[in-house]
């Protein structure tokens, strides 16, 4: 049986405890961070993920979290003031060379 990715935001991440949770199903799901890919940084707060849930104990777990992409509207946004940003501080510095 393949495993079927649910999707959800993270709701909340206790860095000094190594566990947070995801939200956007019918409950927050537990998420320790063993089971998160830090190649790009620790969890953040509404960043999207997609992950498999099993039982441990009794209770429901997140487990192969992956990072997705946020195509939202702000999200875009927010990718075009940063680049135009970045465009206009290498003019700036072009210029005053």
């Amino acid at each position: 049986m393949k495993a079927e990715f649910q999707q959800g935001k993270i709701k909340q991440y206790h860095a000094d405890k190594g566990f947070g949770f995801i939200g956007g199903l019918e409950q927050d799901i537990f998420f320790h961070i063993s089971d998160f890919p830090l190649a790009d940084g620790e969890p953040k707060r509404n960043e999207r993920v997609k992950f498999v849930v099993v039982e441990n104990n009794g209770k429901l777990k997140a487990t192969k979290i992956e990072r997705v992409e946020d195509n939202s509207a702000k999200a875009k946004k927010t990718k075009v003031v940063k680049h135009n940003n970045a465009i206009t501080d290498t003019l700036l510095s072009n210029f005053r060379k």
